[in-house]
């Protein structure tokens, strides 16, 4: 009886959580990220005040949860093995960061807490890792289509890209309070001419009987992310 009871008290517990997560979401589509307090997010829920604070001390906590639910579902949508013919790896580029920019754009969560301008710095710096993993994404998608070149600290030098075009997302969330196309093609040109200063602008193509289509799955480029990361 007693185990019983612990596995219901548990399992109810995860579903308070789920129902906070799901309406803190939902009220972040409605209002700015410093408009939303625990206490609102608990009513929507329907959970008891005191339960949502003992599953998150404020909102903060509850917004770093959320935060890496948001860096997952990126990661995924950047995962999705390429489609067609791509004549340059700034094709690649490109293709990614309309990716990414369609994903903030369909998302209110992740676009207020990755690239808003009110997110606290804490946050901020916590999703710095995530880039880490999104820039072994962009090299191991680059890599499936062209031979990339041996270059010291590569895999930085991507990190550095990819830290440049969010640069530009951030600054279209600050400056017009969403994310432009005009700003969203400035993130793909920053981040692709950053990388042109040590990649060749032309590359040979991996797969040289079936040039520029990409063969790479999502299990293949996981695997590359999670061996560089390791």
């Amino acid at each position: 009886m007693i185990g019983t009871r612990k596995r219901s008290l548990h399992a109810r517990g995860i579903e308070r959580r789920r129902l906070l997560l799901e309406s803190a979401r939902a009220l972040l589509c409605e209002r700015d990220l410093d408009q939303v307090s625990l206490a609102d997010v608990a009513a929507r829920a329907e959970v008891p005040k005191s339960s949502a604070y003992h599953f998150y001390a404020d909102m903060q906590a509850l917004y770093a949860a959320l935060l890496v639910l948001a860096q997952e579902e990126l990661i995924q949508v950047l995962s999705q093995p390429l489609r067609g013919r791509f004549q340059t790896w700034q094709d690649v580029v490109t293709t990614l960061t309309k990716r990414g920019a369609a994903f903030y754009m369909g998302n209110a969560t992740a676009r207020q807490l990755q690239i808003g301008p009110k997110t606290p710095p804490a946050l901020k710096l916590y999703d710095r890792r995530s880039d880490i993993t999104i820039a072994q994404l962009y090299e191991a998608h680059i890599g499936s289509v062209f031979k990339l070149p041996a270059i010291a600290n590569r895999s930085r030098l991507f990190y550095r890209a990819i830290e440049i075009a969010d640069l530009m997302f951030c600054l279209s969330m600050l400056e017009h309070g969403s994310l432009t196309k005009n700003m969203c093609r400035e993130a793909d040109r920053a981040a692709s001419a950053y990388l042109a200063t040590y990649l060749p602008t032309v590359l040979a193509y991996r797969n040289a009987e079936a040039p520029g289509y990409a063969v790479a799955g999502h299990a293949a480029l996981s695997h590359s992310a999670q061996k560089r990361t390791g």
